[in-house]
């Protein structure tokens, strides 16, 4: 993919997730027509946003569109506000439904989340269908004199954007998830759509593309996206082959979470993450609910 032919501003703003830092990002983009946002992040963390948004002197009124990769609630869990306020969100054509009426996304998750639901993600407003915009595979809007290419890429979930700029591509959950400073890379693979050769090609696709820089929704830029992809590809196999080796060996699904929690502490231990940094990886991603994608992934086969 060439640079482009003028220079964009990328604002990584850190939504301080239940006071964690660097656990979940929101990207406001600089066009030379205005602005854009990309991951709205849950609801949440809706005023940290507009706060953050309004110390770079900006206000949520300036922003152009939305673009969310996928609708799971720390990437996209705000953007009915956003909608509600006029501006259009962007979003895979099978998330879309979801962002309209979001009543069985809700439903599920307050099944696993129970009582922390409203704490973690707030409210989940539905957005106006008018202000739903889908895009397909390849096509590429125009906002903000910017122009914004999706690239359909599942493997965790069926309903996942990247959206490139020029060289650069924000990459929601299809990289992993990366603590800036550290090389730990851990695998996104919560339940209950992951899909390991999805997974895979939607690596290979990103490599392929040779972007100068990726942005990692959990957290922030990768200056060397060809490395980080390929020691990527090889935690997703590593991890998945862990998984159906202990399956094979008939262990059951609760003290398959607990192996799978100890054999990536070890991963993260041997690339020097020290234990507080290991804790705000869990929070992000947590081993028992990727366990848990894993498992379900090789059950199905």
């Amino acid at each position: 993919m060439a640079p482009l032919r003028f220079t964009i501003k990328i604002h990584t703003i850190d939504l301080n997730f239940q006071g964690v830092r660097e656990a979940i990002a929101s990207y406001l983009i600089e066009g030379p027509e205005g602005l854009i946002l990309i991951e709205t992040g849950p609801e949440s963390c809706r005023e940290t946003l507009i706060d953050e948004i309004k110390a770079l002197g900006f206000s949520p009124g300036d922003v152009a569109a939305v673009f969310v990769t996928h609708v799971h609630l720390d990437h996209s869990g705000g953007a009915g506000w956003w909608a509600s306020q006029g501006i259009p969100v962007h979003v895979h054509p099978k998330g879309a439904k979801h962002l309209i009426d979001p009543s069985r996304l809700e439903e599920s998750a307050r099944m696993v989340y129970g009582d922390r639901f409203d704490t973690l993600w707030g409210a989940l407003p539905p957005a106006p269908e008018e202000k739903v915009v889908i895009v397909n595979d390849g096509e590429v809007a125009s906002c903000a004199g910017l122009e914004i290419r999706a690239l359909d890429t599942p493997g965790h979930a069926f309903h996942h954007h990247c959206f490139a700029i020029g060289d650069v591509v924000f990459s929601g959950d299809s990289a992993g998830a990366k603590l800036p400073d550290f090389d730990y890379i851990s695998v996104t693979s919560a339940p209950p759509q992951f899909h390991l050769e999805h997974t895979l090609a939607t690596i290979d696709r990103l490599a392929g593309e040779k972007f100068a820089a990726l942005y990692l929704t959990h957290f922030g830029k990768v200056e060397d996206p060809a490395r980080h992809l390929a020691d990527y590809r090889d935690a997703v196999e590593l991890n998945a082959e862990f998984v159906r080796a202990r399956l094979a060996e008939g262990m059951d699904p609760e003290s398959l979470q607990v192996a799978y929690a100890a054999f990536n502490l070890e991963q993260a231990f041997r690339l020097e993450v020290p234990h507080p940094d290991w804790q705000r990886y869990q929070v992000i991603n947590g081993t028992d609910m990727c366990a848990d994608g894993i498992r379900i992934y090789w059950e199905k086969q």
